[in-house]
């Protein structure tokens, strides 16, 4: 218990750890902690409001229910195992490594598709450092980085900002894009979004007219 307080005093916002906004990341919630977020998605299709429930199993199992909603209907449910196998605490650092399972129903096509992935991250006081790939429904491969501007004290307002490449590939879908984002949190609740622009298309992503997307949501953890 003394590690861990010394490290919610080195590293700001521990307990709310910063993650990519389309990418995953290998953080986990303590045991028992509960996590809830409200996010607002402008897709390439439709646009909705998405609901997440996180719940800590263990202080290295979690668990994710996501629902996500138009202005007419319930589009798709997931339901997300996140189980840090490895991690380092260092002094102002954590490094981690997560392997995810889980499954994602698709209500407009009538799809059900298993989630299998892995993620991998470094958060120290200034720096970021994530990258994932994962499978649901498509391909996804994430890297990130982020960078603390103003290394704040803890438990005061806390800003880190982020720089993604998110990749997707499915037969003939494939498609890059270059995704700046924020995340700004403030004790137990964090204010995130991002925007992600495509960089490269595929013929097939074209006709699918995919398009610059938009994230941005409230978290809260209990």
């Amino acid at each position: 218990m003394r590690r861990y307080a010394l490290l919610l005093l080195l590293i700001p916002s521990l307990s709310l750890a910063h993650e990519p906004i389309f990418g995953l990341g290998p953080g986990t919630i303590f045991k028992g902690g509960v996590g809830v977020e409200t996010e607002y998605e402008r897709g390439d299709r439709e646009e909705g409001m998405a609901t997440e429930v996180l719940y800590g199993v263990t202080e290295d199992i979690s668990t994710t229910f996501r629902i996500f909603n138009t202005a007419e209907r319930t589009s798709a449910l997931a339901l997300r195992v996140k189980y840090r196998i490895w991690k380092r605490y260092m002094p102002g650092r954590v490094d981690a490594f997560s392997l995810i399972g889980g499954v994602l129903r698709d209500l407009e096509g009538k799809v059900t598709h298993g989630i299998f992935g892995a993620a991998v991250g470094m958060e120290s006081r200034r720096w970021y450092f994530f990258a994932d790939a994962r499978t649901a429904g498509k391909l996804f491969i994430d890297g990130a980085v982020g960078i603390r501007p103003w290394l704040t004290e803890y438990l005061k307002p806390d800003l880190v900002l982020l720089s993604e490449v998110n990749y997707e590939l499915k037969g003939g879908y494939r498609a890059l894009f270059l995704s700046p984002a924020f995340f700004f949190t403030y004790r137990n609740i964090a204010v995130k979004g991002g925007v992600q622009i495509p960089t490269y298309r595929s013929e097939r992503a074209k006709i699918l007219k995919v398009r610059s997307r938009t994230a941005l949501s409230v978290e809260v953890h209990f």
